[in-house]
């Protein structure tokens, strides 16, 4: 192997950096099989050996990976598609319009935390896009930029935007929730609403009970332009009263009778009917629990109240003219039987006692076909259904109010 001439290599470099251009000249002179990006040499030298690698001066520059430079349309994508496809994502930015007055202050904060929350995104994901742009890698960069580390200027900057966005969170955050829990001295009308699996009973001061009816939800009817005060409570679980379109919920809680239920207090600003449910998971046949509230004026809500009242009656007393009596009783949400076997081409009786104020009923299916429907109680009493001659079969009695919690099998023997 040739000698190698270093003499003309300075001798007041350190012994690595003699050794470097010692070597690459070696590696030029007889044409080494090295990678192209080893044979970039540092030609900056300087007698300060302090200074950091990558920085100005430096006895050493730190070279990066070479790679293929991308083209716009591939930067543009790259960008552009995360964006779109968060856009796509979220959906409807806004609530449905508010038709009470505490929901509106709920919608403006809505609207104040959501200009809030474009400023951080659109802000952060600016910056973010500006220092891809700004200082992306180039064609023919091959050397580490230099390196930094904080500024505290940007650093106080970063942290006092994010505390007064909280700051104003709040604020806004407790007036609204102050006009949500605002009571009026004299609300306009009290009612008292019951949840129970699945369904709903609203009980009215006149006397009116409003519950559900078979193959229909359940209406609550207020007045337009007046406090509405709901007592709520539950029967059993845990549910929750409520309406899209009021952009208010409340929890019904089984409190017993010494305890003090939840209440919910609102002015519905628009006439029309709009649709709730319950929005605590509360069984099986937790979807099912909806109902309809109705917004009219006073006269014609005192005009429907009292029509309701008066016409209730007290269901027909047990007993009735059968050869043939079958009787069940419902509590607890369950039947206290599991079966029960009549003769075929034999009218008979179904004497039914609803032994708790939840709504009750006795119908007798075969598969989804109904060959016998049942008045429903709405509150503890007793009453006698008289079922037609049924053709011998297997059939299933059922609760229409609890369809799956409260089924027994029919058995009618030749």
């Amino acid at each position: 192997m040739a000698k190698i001439d270093d003499s003309s290599v300075p001798a007041r470099l350190g012994k690595s950096v003699r050794t470097m251009l010692v070597a690459a000249r070696a590696a030029l002179r007889y044409n080494a099989a090295v990678p192209p990006s080893a044979r970039l040499i540092a030609c900056a030298v300087t007698t300060n050996a302090t200074r950091r690698v990558g920085q100005p001066g430096s006895l050493e520059t730190e070279l990066m990976q070479p790679t293929a430079p991308r083209t716009r349309l591939r930067s543009y994508l790259r960008v552009g598609a995360p964006l779109i496809l968060m856009l796509l994502l979220a959906g409807c930015l806004l609530p449905p319009d508010p038709a009470t007055q505490a929901g509106q202050a709920v919608f403006n904060l809505y609207l104040v935390v959501l200009a809030l929350a474009a400023i951080v995104f659109f802000g952060v994901e600016g910056f973010i896009l500006y220092a891809v742009f700004r200082y992306r890698r180039k064609p023919g960069d091959d050397v580490l930029p230099e390196q930094l580390h904080g500024n505290n200027k940007v650093e106080v900057i970063w942290t006092l935007i994010p505390t007064v966005i909280v700051l104003v969170l709040f604020v806004a955050s407790m007036i609204t929730l102050n006009q949500v829990e605002a009571r009026s001295e004299e609300p306009g009308v009290t009612i008292e609403v019951e949840g129970f699996q699945w369904s709903w009973t609203f009980r009215y001061p006149e006397g009116a009970v409003v519950s559900v009816q078979r193959g229909q939800p359940p209406t609550l009817m207020v007045p337009v332009g007046e406090p509405v005060r709901l007592v709520l409570n539950s029967l059993d679980v845990n549910h929750a009263f409520y309406v899209p379109q009021f952009l208010l919920k409340r929890d019904l809680i089984p409190v017993g009778e010494n305890g003090n239920p939840n209440e919910l207090e609102f002015v519905v600003s628009e006439e029309g009917t709009y649709s709730g449910q319950c929005a605590e998971f509360c069984g099986t046949a937790h979807a099912d629990m909806i109902f309809v509230v109705d917004a009219m004026p006073r006269a014609a809500y005192d005009e429907a109240i009292a029509a309701i009242a008066a016409g209730e009656t007290p269901p027909p007393a047990a007993g009735g003219d059968c050869e043939l009596t079958i009787e069940i009783a419902a509590n607890n949400i369950q039947f206290n039987i599991d079966e029960f076997e009549v003769p075929a081409e034999t009218a008979f009786c179904i004497a039914f006692e609803n032994l708790e104020d939840v709504p009750h009923n006795v119908s007798i299916y075969d598969g989804g076909e109904a060959l016998f429907e049942g008045e429903i109680l709405n509150t503890a009493g007793s009453i006698v259904y008289e079922v037609p001659a049924l053709p011998a079969g297997e059939y299933l009695f059922i609760c229409d109010v609890h369809p799956q919690a409260m089924v027994g099998d029919v058995t009618v023997t030749e």
